[in-house]
């Protein structure tokens, strides 16, 4: 998870932001009682977003949320819904997630990610274990999807869709993980599928130009051609190809959601499946447009 999956705050009722944040503040405050104070760091806005998926399809009302302090600033009032399962398995995915995280910039990131993440690495490592042994499911389907990766990501010739695949199925299984029924764990891999391709695709857009100058890799630079080196200039023909492939998943999730059975919290998740992912794939764009002109 990256952070990229979020809601488009200004097209959110004041209400169902509050609704919103309240679940964000209680994943932090099971990350902090579950793994310490500092693994509240690891907190992202897929992980909120996935911890609300799974309550709108398996709890017929939203939680009740009571008033409280946050953590790290005292001086701020946060809402708190119950802690429960699905709270403690967003925290333990959040982790797991950030331990590979970690290895995938070991082994493949610019001189101050790999340093930053061998410094972390110790101790992510022991919250690492922890995770495991409460989750060992959602490590079986993440070691596979980051060896498949990597194995994906050696070959010259990868295209974006042997690429991102297998963060598409790896998603696709954790959200349809212990799903009971049939239909809804169909459609849930479905949404987590496309939901993992968009996340891969809006990254890659994203670090482009940072992968272009330290030669990482990426999909889109094998795509459209683009030479290793600083001076290689992606252009607006380019830019508008890879939006146009990242809005096709963007749809494809879309479609998928609107199969579910939404049983609470809707209004938050269709402005983060209908709103919020456009936004968000805007935001990259608009950036990259305002840094061309400079």
């Amino acid at each position: 998870m990256f952070g990229y999956v979020k809601p488009d705050k200004p097209e959110l009722k004041i209400k169902e932001f509050e609704s919103y944040k309240a679940v964000y503040c209680s994943v932090c405050k099971t990350l902090g009682k579950e793994y310490g104070l500092l693994s509240r760091l690891m907190l992202t806005y897929d992980a909120t977003f996935y911890c609300i998926l799974l309550k709108a399809v398996l709890q017929d009302t939203p939680d009740c949320a009571t008033g409280g302090r946050c953590r790290f600033n005292p001086l701020k009032k946060c809402n708190y819904i119950p802690e429960d399962d699905i709270l403690k398995q967003a925290a333990g995915l959040t982790v797991i997630m950030f331990y590979y995280k970690v290895l995938d910039n070991i082994k493949d990131a610019s001189i101050l990610k790999k340093l930053s993440s061998f410094l972390i690495y110790p101790y992510i490592k022991i919250k690492f274990k922890k995770a495991v042994k409460n989750y060992s499911f959602f490590n079986d389907i993440i070691s596979l999807s980051m060896e498949e990766q990597w194995l994906a990501e050696e070959n010259p010739e990868c295209s974006t869709d042997l690429a991102c695949d297998p963060s598409a199925k790896a998603l696709g299984k954790i959200f349809a993980y212990n799903i009971t029924d049939e239909n809804t764990a169909k459609t849930l891999y479905r949404l987590g599928y496309c939901v993992g391709r968009w996340v891969y695709l809006t990254d890659a857009f994203d670090d482009l130009e940072s992968d272009i100058k330290h030669t990482g890799f990426n999909p889109f630079i094998i795509k459209y051609g683009l030479k290793g080196n600083a001076n290689t200039a992606v252009d607006c023909e380019i830019i508008d190809g890879i939006m146009k492939s990242v809005r096709l998943t963007a749809n494809e999730a879309a479609s998928a959601f609107d199969l579910l059975d939404i049983k609470c919290y809707r209004p938050i998740l269709e402005n983060i499946v209908y709103d919020g992912m456009e936004a968000q794939l805007l935001l990259i764009k608009n950036k990259k447009q305002k840094e061309y002109k400079r």
